[in-house]
C-alpha cells in the first residue's frame, strides 16, 4: 500500500469547505470565458512549437517557458543561465515529469484539475520539476507565488494575469501542467517509499563524516625529470617496443589520424636567443652578434642538439637538443615558416628574426601524406619510452625518500635531503608539504585524484605511520607521514545523532534511487523511439 504524502492529507482538509470548491468552479470559469476556448490554447508565444515528444505527448516551447519564468530563471544573467545550463535541466524536467506522471497513471495514481488548481488558489503553490542532477539550491519541488491583496485575502485578478501574463498560458494548459507534476510527485514518493537504511549502514555513513586526518607529504611529478636524458640507445628502445607491442599498437590505432594523408611536414631544431618587444636596441643587437655566433658553430658542424641544449632561449625545447617536432605550415611565425619550408633535410638556416627573437634552424625531416607504419609505431614509441622512463624516475625518487624517512622519522632531515636533491626551483619541485583536518570524502591533495590516497591514509593500522610504498596517483607518486589521526567515537554516537546521521542518508539514498529510476524510464523510452527531443534554443529572457 502506498504512503500518503503529507500534502494529500492537507487536501483533504482544504476540500472541506462548500465555499473553496465554488471558488474554484467559479476562478476556473471566468478564467475558460475571458482567455479559454480555441484562442487561449497554446497562447504562450511559440507554443504550438515542438521541443520534445514522450509517447503520445507533445512537450511544447509554451511548456518550457512557462516553466521557465517559474523557476524565474530569466531574471539571471544569461551567462549563469548558460554556464548552469538552466535551460536543459528545464526541459529535462518537464520530460521526466512527463514519464513520471504516465507511470503513475499506470499504478492507478489520480489528481484532478480541482484539486491542483485548489492548492493553486489556497496556498500559492506551483510544483515544478528539474531534470535530475540539478543543484539542490536551484528552485524546484514546491515553488511558493501570492495571490493575495493589502488584506491577505485572495485576488484574482493577480492569479489571471500571473496565468495570462507571467507564464503565458491558459487555466487548461496551466491546470494540466499542475495535474502531471502532482503525479510525478506522488510517483517519486511511491518510489522513495522503497528505500530502507540499515544501522549498519546510518554506522558507516557516521565513520565517514567522522573519520580525519592530517598527513605531512611530498608529490614526485615525471614533468620535473624532463631535464633528465633516459637511455635512448636503439637497442634499448627496441627491447621496450618489443615488451609494449599491443600498448604501441592500440596507440597507434588512437592516434592514425596524424599519421595518415598528411600536408607537407618538417621537423626541425632550433636555438632560440631571446629579444622580445621589450628589448632595447642594445639587447637586440647583442642578441642578434650571440645568436650569429651560435649559427656559425651549427654551419661549421658542431652538434647541434647540444648547441641548442646550452644556449637556446626555450626552456621546454632546449631540454630536448632543440627538437619541435613536426611542424605543418601556419604554425610558426611568418619568418619562420619561410625559412623552414624552404629547407632539406640536414640544412642549416641563416638567422631567421621573429617577435621572440633570433632563431637557428636545422631540418632534421620531410613527411607528406600517409607515414609508413612502423615509422609512425616508432614515433609514438619515442614519445611513450620516454613518458615510462620519467614516471619510473619519479617512482624511484619517491621510494628512496620514503625509506629515508621511515628510517630516520625526521620531518626536517628530509626537507634538507629534497633541497640538496633539487634541480632548479618549479612548482614541480619536490618537496614537504601538510594538509589540513580531512576526512574520507575530502580532496586533501589539491590538482590531482586523491582516492587512492584516501584509501592508503585511512587504511594504515593502529600505529603506522608511512605507506608501505608510494602512492600512484595519475602518473605521479606520492608518499606522506600521518601527523593526525582522530577516529569515530562510539560514545558520541548517540540516539540524536544517530537519527540525525539516518535522516540525511535516507534523503540523500531516496534522491539516489528516484534519479536511477528517472533514468531507466528514460532509457526505455529511447529502447522503444517514443522519446524525441529537438534542439534546444535558448529561452527568450522574460521574467
Amino acid at each position: 500500500m502506498v504512503r500518503p504524502l503529507q500534502w494529500q492529507l492537507a487536501m483533504v482538509d482544504r476540500f472541506k469547505g462548500f465555499f473553496l470548491v465554488l471558488l474554484v468552479v467559479l476562478l476556473s470559469a471566468v478564467f475558460a470565458l475571458q482567455f479559454g476556448g480555441g484562442q487561449a490554447e497554446g497562447c504562450a508565444a511559440g507554443g504550438s512549437t515542438y521541443l520534445a515528444r514522450v509517447y503520445d505527448q507533445t512537450l511544447s516551447r509554451g511548456d518550457f517557458e512557462a516553466a521557465y519564468s517559474v523557476a524565474n530563471f530569466g531574471r539571471l544573467p544569461e551567462e549563469t543561465q548558460r554556464s548552469m545550463r538552466l535551460p536543459q535541466l528545464v526541459l529535462d524536467g518537464l520530460i521526466d515529469r512527463t514519464l513520471l506522471a504516465r507511470e503513475a497513471r499506470k499504478v492507478g495514481f489520480d489528481v484532478s484539475q480541482d484539486e491542483v488548481m485548489a492548492r493553486f488558489v489556497n496556498d500559492g503553490i506551483i510544483l515544478l520539476s528539474l531534470g535530475v542532477g540539478a543543484p539542490p539550491m536551484l528552485p524546484q519541488g514546491e515553488i511558493p507565488v501570492s495571490f493575495t491583496d493589502k488584506d491577505g485575502a485572495f485576488n484574482r485578478d493577480l492569479a489571471e494575469r500571473y496565468i495570462q501574463n507571467g507564464l503565458r498560458r491558459s487555466v487548461g494548459e496551466f491546470a494540466d501542467a499542475q495535474v502531471d507534476e502532482y503525479l510525478a510527485a506522488r510517483m517519486r514518493e511511491l518510489i522513495a517509499s522503497t528505500v530502507n537504511v540499515s544501522d549498519a549502514e546510518v554506522w558507516d555513513d557516521y565513520v565517514r563524516e567522522n573519520d580525519s586526518a592530517k598527513i605531512q607529504y611530498i608529490r614526485f611529478s615525471p614533468a620535473y625529470y624532463l631535464n633528465q636524458k633516459p637511455p635512448t640507445s636503439e637497442a634499448a628502445l627496441d627491447a621496450w617496443i618489443a615488451d609494449n607491442d599491443a600498448r604501441l599498437s592500440a596507440e597507434y590505432e588512437i592516434n592514425k589520424h596524424r599519421y595518415t594523408n598528411l600536408e607537407k611536414q618538417v621537423r626541425a631544431r632550433h636555438i632560440l636567443v631571446k629579444a622580445g618587444s621589450y628589448a632595447s636596441e642594445d639587447q637586440r643587437a647583442e642578441a642578434k652578434k650571440r645568436a650569429e655566433a651560435l649559427q656559425k658553430r651549427a654551419a661549421q658542424g658542431e652538434d647541434f642538439a647540444k648547441l641548442a641544449s646550452e644556449n637556446s632561449g626555450d626552456q621546454v625545447t632546449a631540454k630536448k637538443g632543440g627538437d619541435i617536432g613536426f611542424l605543418r605550415k601556419g604554425t610558426m611565425p611568418e619568418s619562420f615558416d619561410t625559412a623552414l619550408f624552404s629547407m632539406d633535410v640536414g640544412q642549416i638556416s641563416d638567422l631567421v628574426e621573429t617577435p621572440y627573437g633570433f632563431h637557428v634552424i636545422k631540418a632534421i625531416a620531410i613527411r607528406e601524406g600517409d607515414v609508413p607504419i612502423d615509422e609512425a609505431k616508432h614515433e609514438l614509441a619515442e614519445g611513450l619510452y620516454r613518458a615510462d622512463w620519467l614516471e619510473a624516475r619519479a617512482r624511484a625518487a619517491a621510494t628512496s625518500t620514503l625509506t629515508a624517512w621511515r628510517a630516520n622519522q625526521d620531518d626536517d632531515a628530509i626537507a634538507r635531503k629534497l633541497a640538496a636533491e633539487k634541480s632548479g626551483e618549479s612548482a614541480l619541485t619536490p618537496k614537504l608539504e601538510q594538509t589540513v583536518d580531512f576526512g574520507r570524502s575530502d580532496t586533501p591533495v589539491p590538482g590531482v585524484s586523491t582516492s587512492a590516497l584516501l584509501d592508503a591514509v585511512f587504511s594504515l593500522p593502529e600505529g603506522e605511520a608511512f605507506p608501505a610504498a608510494p602512492v600512484k596517483l595519475g602518473r605521479e607518486w606520492l608518499i606522506f607521514r600521518l601527523v593526525e589521526r582522530q577516529r569515530p567515537d562510539r560514545e558520541a554516537f548517540n540516539d540524536s545523532v544517530r537519527a540525525s546521521t539516518r535522516e540525511i542518508l535516507q534523503t540523500l539514498k531516496k534522491r539516489e534511487i528516484v534519479d536511477l529510476y528517472i533514468q531507466q524510464l528514460r532509457a526505455k523510452a529511447t529502447a522503444d523511439k517514443a522519446l524525441r527531443v529537438n534542439q534546444l534554443q535558448a529561452p527568450d529572457g522574460r521574467s
